[in-house]
């Protein structure tokens, strides 16, 4: 039995509880939207991985126009989902980066479903 998923986990739950700033401070309702999209169009692993949901754990704004927000995203994904390309549980941290305008994404860079 490996112990990487639960280690991932625990990782990402104190990363979560030590951090007292709230990405996009700025920008209400923006994390909310990237990680909706998130879980509604992307995988991860080459498609091992196909119903990841996301924890934004750090920001950084690559662009604020009015209108338009362009932000790079460092999360930590996970996807219990079990299917024959993916027999156990799917974890890790990525970086992706996400365009809103008038609040809604609109473009995520990295694997998806279409």
């Amino acid at each position: 039995m490996s112990m990487r998923p639960w280690l991932m986990a625990a990782a990402a739950a104190a990363l979560a509880g030590c951090s007292t700033l709230q990405p996009l401070p700025d920008h209400p309702g923006a994390v909310a939207a990237i990680e909706s999209y998130y879980a509604a169009h992307a995988w991860e692993e080459g498609a091992r991985c196909v119903s990841p949901s996301m924890q934004v754990t750090q920001t950084r704004v690559l662009e604020d126009t009015p209108g338009r927000l362009v932000v790079e995203t460092r999360y930590y994904w996970r996807d219990g989902k079990r299917t024959a390309k993916a027999p156990g549980f799917c974890s890790g941290f990525s970086t992706r980066t996400f365009t809103l305008e008038e609040g809604r994404v609109v473009a995520m860079t990295g694997e998806q479903r279409r």
